[in-house]
């Protein structure tokens, strides 16, 4: 396929492959020994000199390489060429008792037999990850034993699931491997904690039920992504580079997303209520679906920053909403900031996402260009680099000399509301600060001040 990467070598041996590894890194300077699994005898060379190379040497499963072969995922990883055979012709002897060669060409994903999952079920999960990301379509017979194998799937440990998951969300194709995911009880056995959102009805602002909605918003998502120039014009550049960044190594932000995207209504069911003319709402379903993927992430032994994140998304998922005709001031947004940092930014393309998702008869096409270009400024308005945080213009002891105040929680919740306009423009100067400051004090009376949202 031409995404080969000669540094990263598989090597099956009749012996044992964990100890000929060791033996290996032994023997001379640049090599370092890790090991795999000794049991089925796995073992890693990672080599720095003469040239930088990674080798699993392992030992066959079976007799020989064909029984090895047979005995592996999938028929386009089941190949293998003689060392000696490589060395002389390259590539010109594959080993192939498969027909893994016939399904590279035909651009598909085959077992390589019906013990497969059996054997390891987190193949399952592989089976979709090879999907996504080359775009390959799945063989009937196939998907027809992941069905029937799929409750195998819970004694996987969590981290496993976790970095194939990661994998699949990581594509620009991921929507389609979560169809197909989903159409064979996969994400019922991973997520058992989304499964009510298949019954739960939605209000009018919504063409689609919860579950249905649910996967739009990760399908809308991918297509914000894609084609991020077109929506984020001269932002789409800061927009993709954020999204690119990786909180833990090889887990982006973009996969980050899609998992929010999953759980953002995951609350809903428990929190749906009618008016008494019929109306639907989910008061507070934003809280429930954070607290619902925060035990999740925890399962899937997700890094607590990477958690905390997602969890935040989720939980500020509804505070973009904007009605026709309205806009987002200044003042909101200066505080969206604060709260969320950069990672704004992650909020906000899961909210145009969301609201792309959202096209129910109640949603005029007018109210959704209002609110999506709404949404959109506000995005540029955040990646500005004009709008860099300038010093503040008092600090806190200025802020008790000028009203006569001892320190204490008053000090800093009047700080912070400075803080809120000068960030909006309304204050300026130190002069314009101290009489901001009076007025606050004077409304608050006895101290009792809010602070921002």
């Amino acid at each position: 396929m031409g995404r080969a990467r000669e540094a990263d070598v598989d090597v099956a041996v009749k012996s044992d492959g964990y100890r000929i590894a060791h033996a290996i890194a032994e023997a001379g300077p640049g090599r370092t020994f890790v090991p795999l699994d000794r049991q089925h005898g796995t073992g890693r060379l990672v080599v720095k000199e003469p040239y930088a190379a990674t080798i699993d040497i392992s030992s066959f499963k079976g007799l020989d390489i064909i029984q090895d072969l047979r005995k592996r995922d999938f028929t386009i990883n089941a190949l293998a060429v003689r060392i000696e055979d490589y060395l002389v012709t390259g590539l010109s002897h594959i080993l192939d008792p498969t027909g893994g060669v016939a399904d590279l060409n035909s651009r598909v994903v085959r077992a390589c037999s019906a013990e497969a999952f059996h054997d390891d079920p987190l193949r399952i999960l592989r089976t979709f990850r090879f999907q996504a990301r080359l775009g390959f379509e799945v063989a009937q017979q196939t998907l027809e034993l992941i069905s029937k194998t799929v409750p195998d799937l819970q004694r996987v440990a969590g981290e496993r699931i976790r970095d194939e998951l990661i994998s699949i969300l990581s594509s620009d194709r991921a929507y389609p491997a979560l169809l197909g995911m989903d159409g064979h009880g996969v994400l019922d056995v991973l997520f058992p904690e989304l499964v009510p959102l298949r019954w739960t009805e939605q209000n009018v602002y919504h063409h689609l039920d919860v579950w249905g909605h649910t996967l739009e918003t990760v399908r809308q998502l991918e297509l914000l992504l894609a084609d991020h120039a077109a929506y984020f014009e001269e932002f789409a550049a800061q927009v993709d580079s954020y999204v690119r960044q990786e909180p833990v190594k090889e887990r982006p932000v973009r996969a980050l997303l899609k998992l929010a995207a999953l759980f953002h209504d995951a609350g809903k069911p428990s929190c749906m209520s009618r008016d008494p003319d019929g109306r639907i709402r989910f008061f507070g379903h934003e809280k429930v679906s954070r607290e619902i993927f925060e035990a999740v992430g925890e399962r899937l032994k997700l890094a607590t920053r990477e958690v905390r994140t997602i969890a935040e998304w989720i939980g500020g998922h509804m505070r973009l909403m904007i009605s026709e005709g309205e806009t987002l001031s200044k003042r909101a947004l200066l505080r969206l900031r604060r709260k969320f940092e950069s990672d704004a930014v992650g909020l906000m393309v899961l909210f145009l996402a969301d609201l792309a998702a959202s096209r129910g008869p109640a949603r005029t096409d007018e109210a959704f260009d209002h609110a999506f270009k709404q949404v959109s400024l506000a995005l540029e308005f955040l990646l500005e680099s004009s709008h860099a945080v300038a010093p503040a213009l008092l600090n806190g002891t200025d802020l008790m000399r000028i009203l006569g105040i001892c320190p204490g929680p008053l000090v800093g919740r009047l700080l912070a509301r400075l803080r809120e306009l000068q960030d909006a423009g309304e204050i300026v100067t130190r002069e314009q600060a101290a009489t901001a400051a009076r007025q606050l004090f004077q409304q608050v009376g006895n101290g009792d001040a809010s602070g921002p949202d």
